[in-house]
């Protein structure tokens, strides 16, 4: 079934998102993920970053200075999570592809896993940055204790919602999930079936495989730099 696109302002307005100039920030990866299946029009715009990762010229705009950032024609938003919820209700169903449940408790339930993905496993993110998942890293020290326990946390809450049929509908919520168990992936961790079932299929997703495939520069960031 095709979707039907109403002409309305909305539609009229330039889209851009601001990313990592490398492609390796998972947050900007939802946020293009989310574009590409509203099947919106859109371009990419790779923001200066300083060190630290903080990107020049868009606090004037936004108020936070970082990434992703999007641009709606003379509208400006940062936040991956505001960004998505900014399209769904912008692009609504059913003119365009759902990106969250319709029914509240769904939807919550669907919030509640971005936000998990978004601050939980800070010891995961700080010893696999995104980076490693897309560039070769070369040796890395094996992960420690407490990126161990971020592992089994994010495995477990997965395999609970596979459990619960909550991941049967996709969402978007399976990107926020897949890649951050990703990190875990390519450090060599073994995930129970469910969670490394949910990776698999999230990254053979177009919308999810265009990311992954984007083109990056040869080499990784600078430590300084990295983001993600």
């Amino acid at each position: 079934m095709g979707y039907s696109r109403p002409m309305q302002p909305d539609s009229q307005r330039a889209i851009t998102l601001y990313v990592d100039g490398y492609f390796v920030n998972q947050w900007d990866a939802t946020c293009m993920v989310a574009l590409e299946e509203k099947q919106l029009a859109y371009s990419t715009s790779r923001a200066l970053l300083r060190e630290g990762g903080m990107a020049l010229g868009l606090v004037e705009r936004t108020g936070i200075a970082r990434v992703p950032a999007l641009q709606h024609g003379d509208f400006w938003l940062t936040e991956s999570l505001a960004i998505v919820e900014y399209l769904e209700e912008t692009f609504p169903p059913p003119s365009y592809p759902r990106l969250l449940p319709d029914d509240p408790r769904a939807r919550a339930r669907t919030r509640q896993a971005m936000m998990f993905a978004r601050t939980s496993g800070g010891d995961l993110r700080n010893e696999r940055p995104w980076w490693t998942c897309v560039y070769p890293a070369g040796p890395l020290p094996p992960l420690s204790r407490n990126a161990e326990r971020d592992v089994r946390e994010l495995s477990d809450f997965v395999v609970h919602l596979s459990e619960t049929g909550e991941l049967a509908a996709w969402s978007v919520a399976h990107v926020d999930l897949a890649l951050s168990l990703f990190r875990a992936v390519r450090a060599g961790e073994v995930l129970p079936p469910a969670a490394r079932e949910l990776v698999d299929r999230t990254l053979a997703r177009g919308s999810v495989r265009r990311y992954l495939e984007h083109a990056r520069p040869p080499n990784p960031p600078p430590r300084g730099l990295a983001a993600g």
